[in-house]
């Protein structure tokens, strides 16, 4: 009976991984209803684990449940990364709210009039507004305000968004790492650090350098592949149309650009009191409310929002993908990782042993990251690290965290700002397909992924705890 019940339990993986493996692929091709073929690979995935597997023993042993769920749609609902449902569900209605005062549109312009149009210029500052946004908020905060901006940005200058949207989806992956609060990997690892713990500021002091050198080459790399793009020079005649251009020309009532901006630094200041420790309060509660602090400032209603604001597809494609992939790794396909990687590291953990990990983590990291998404890869790395000896050097510790962030570059599956950016570019007529942007975005994403994993073997050599 027990030899019978083992042969179930492998089939159910093997068939969960193949089911995975066919949504992947169904996900990279053009003209598919993404959420509905999400949907239904979670479908598929959830009836076969229930059925094959061992459930309660999977969920308590590879998804670290304290406690057995009473049913198994509680177990499901517990993969579900309610916490980024909730802050799609949010930001999308106080984008919506400030987008119909007007504020993004006075943002472009602003940003317009301070770069006279140069196409260089425009797409650093984009950049660099994203990465400080990208380092208090979380990712899918920053991509849907300043995705949108973006986009009314281009529109005013008349120009193809591709490389602007794509630079900020890309930056608010970068912009997420200096921070502990602004990605779910670095909220993940900021609790696995070894011995007594980091403080923000140590945190920050680790993340930023890397993160800077990140943006770099993010920059010279969007200016190579996107020089014909970049090259075209602003007249004299339209730099004095752009320098005459007043911001608030278009707002009717600029009591509604204070009051966005009251909005968003109420959204803004919430978010960063979430990092204080003994704080009830989390990003996802902050972002609901402030929603309703929206409603009231602007004295509108929410009926309205829920049908503009919300991207419900988006939620249910990303509520769909949680489930998969936290099956995924409740089956337990990814452990002969922790055993390879545990049996490198010995008993006694040498600094050649420590630096093979880092190697063999930032690899399997950019596939894990980019074919996944960076919540699964984070979860699943920190099922890995914590599986292995204790007493590891900080510099492993950051190549943990830096593989479950630079991957999700590496495809659109990867990152959810990345998707988001690719959805907002073929909603403004400019689509590009999954190949495209992983034959446009491989070589820095693997530049970044070499750099990551010299980093953390760098300071594994110094020896930093």
């Amino acid at each position: 009976m027990a030899g019978l019940l083992g042969e179930l339990q492998w089939i159910g993986t093997i068939l969960i991984v193949i089911i995975v493996l066919i949504t992947i692929i169904l996900l990279t091709k053009e003209g598919i209803d993404t959420t509905k073929i999400t949907a239904a690979g979670a479908l598929a995935v959830s009836i076969l684990y229930l059925i094959l597997m061992d459930w309660e023993k999977g969920f308590v042993e590879n998804l670290g449940f304290e406690e057995i769920p009473h049913n198994y749609l509680e177990a499901l609902a517990k993969t579900v990364n309610i916490e980024a449902i909730l802050i799609i569900f949010s930001i999308g209605i106080i984008v919506a709210i400030t987008k119909g005062a007007g504020f993004f549109d006075f943002v472009s312009l602003y940003i317009v009039k301070l770069t006279r149009g140069d196409p260089k210029k425009l797409l650093v500052a984009l950049g660099g507004l994203t990465f400080f946004v990208s380092m208090f908020f979380d990712n899918l905060s920053a991509i849907i305000l300043l995705g949108s901006l973006t986009v009314v940005t281009c529109k005013q200058l008349e120009i193809n968004p591709e490389p602007y949207v794509l630079f900020v989806g890309i930056n608010t992956i970068i912009g997420g790492l200096p921070t502990p609060v602004s990605s779910i990997p670095n909220i993940i690892f900021y609790n696995l650090y070894p011995g007594e713990g980091i403080t923000f500021i140590t945190f920050t002091a680790y993340m930023f350098p890397i993160a800077i050198l990140f943006f770099g080459l993010a920059t010279a790399f969007f200016f190579l592949i996107y020089k014909k793009q970049l090259k075209n020079e602003v007249t004299d005649e339209k730099q004095d149309q752009i320098g005459r251009i007043n911001p608030w020309s278009g707002i009717s009532d600029r009591k509604t650009i204070w009051k966005s901006l009251i909005l968003l630094g109420f959204l803004f200041i919430g978010f960063i009191l979430t990092s204080i420790p003994g704080n009830p309060l989390d990003v996802a509660m902050v972002a609901l409310i402030s929603v309703f602090f929206g409603l009231f400032l602007f004295k509108t209603d929410l009926k309205r929002y829920l049908r503009e604001g919300v991207e419900w597809e988006m939620i249910i494609f990303a509520i769909a993908l949680f489930i998969l992939m936290g099956l995924l790794t409740a089956a337990g396909a990814l452990l002969p990782l922790t055993d390879l990687l545990t049996g490198i590291l010995g008993p006694t953990p040498t600094t050649g042993g420590i630096i093979l990990v880092a190697i063999i983590i930032g690899m399997v990291g950019l596939l894990v990251s980019g074919f996944l998404n960076s919540f699964s890869a984070a979860l699943i790395f920190s099922y890995v690290y914590i599986a292995l000896p204790t007493g590891l050097v900080t510099g492993l510790w950051i190549g943990f965290v830096l593989s479950g962030n630079i991957g999700g570059a590496l495809t659109p599956l990867g990152s959810i700002t990345i998707l988001m950016s690719l959805e907002i570019l073929k909603r403004e007529g400019y689509p590009i397909s999954f190949l495209k942007y992983v034959k446009k975005m491989l070589p820095l994403t693997l530049a970044c992924g070499v750099l990551a994993v010299l980093y953390s073997i760098g300071l594994i050599v110094l020896g930093f705890k």
